[in-house]
């Protein structure tokens, strides 16, 4: 006759689909500071996947281990820490927590990209309007002009004024670039609260003059279309 699993039997086999589910597939963060408003705020919680981290590309909003220091960390100790450190490992929360910084990728390998500190900014020459920033502010009060390493991402923040992001870190070692290997995932859409529950896919078409313009300089890519 059928013999039907335990409950401890089906508790383990559901805690490892979840784990390997937030392993592979999804994981779930929350905000924790202003730097992404009004995209995102304090408190959000964001879907992020796992499986397209490779494909990133400019305008995507993504979560990615912190590479060298931003941010001053107190690693928790005793229960705290071990019922920290448990959760991590059946992946109930995400590995390092507390190491994950959430930004808007703003240039790709090979990128140039230009802030002039007065509001302007260009990617490969191409003027960007960047309309998901925070009403009021500037694309960058800070000026700077770097080239993006291959294997690499620049990263700001929604709320310029507010966010310490690739433009405060130039004299890290990493030069203030995020390399793709930190990368964990794209942030695609705020699921809690259910208010503002809402896609974060818009990002890209922000940035689809930069592709554009490059696709009408090179005469290869005009000869096949």
């Amino acid at each position: 006759r059928l013999r039907f699993p335990s409950t401890l039997t089906v508790f383990v086999v559901i805690l490892l689909l979840a784990a390997l589910f937030k392993t592979y597939v999804l994981q779930t963060y929350e905000i924790p500071s202003g730097s992404m408003e009004d995209t995102l705020r304090s408190g959000d919680q964001v879907a992020v996947t796992m499986y397209d981290s490779e494909q990133i590309e400019r305008g995507d909003v993504v979560v990615f281990t912190d590479p060298d220091n931003w941010l001053d960390v107190t690693e928790p100790t005793g229960l705290r820490g071990l019922l920290q450190d448990t959760l991590e490992l059946v992946r109930l929360l995400p590995q390092d927590t507390g190491h994950h910084l959430i930004k808007r990728v703003i240039g790709v390998g090979g990128d140039h990209i230009v802030a002039d500190g007065q509001g302007s900014l260009s990617v490969n020459g191409v003027p960007v309007d960047e309309s998901y920033l925070k009403p009021g502010t500037l694309a960058s009060e800070v000026p700077f002009d770097v080239v993006v390493p291959e294997g690499h991402v620049w990263v700001m923040g929604d709320n310029r004024s507010n966010s310490a992001d690739s433009r405060f870190h130039r004299t890290d070692a990493h030069g203030g670039f995020v390399p793709r290997e930190n990368i964990v995932g794209v942030a695609k859409s705020v699921i809690w609260p259910i208010d503002r529950w809402e896609g974060l896919g818009e990002g890209r078409e922000i940035f689809a003059q930069v592709d554009q313009q490059a696709q009408d300089a090179d005469p290869a890519a005009q000869e096949g279309q």
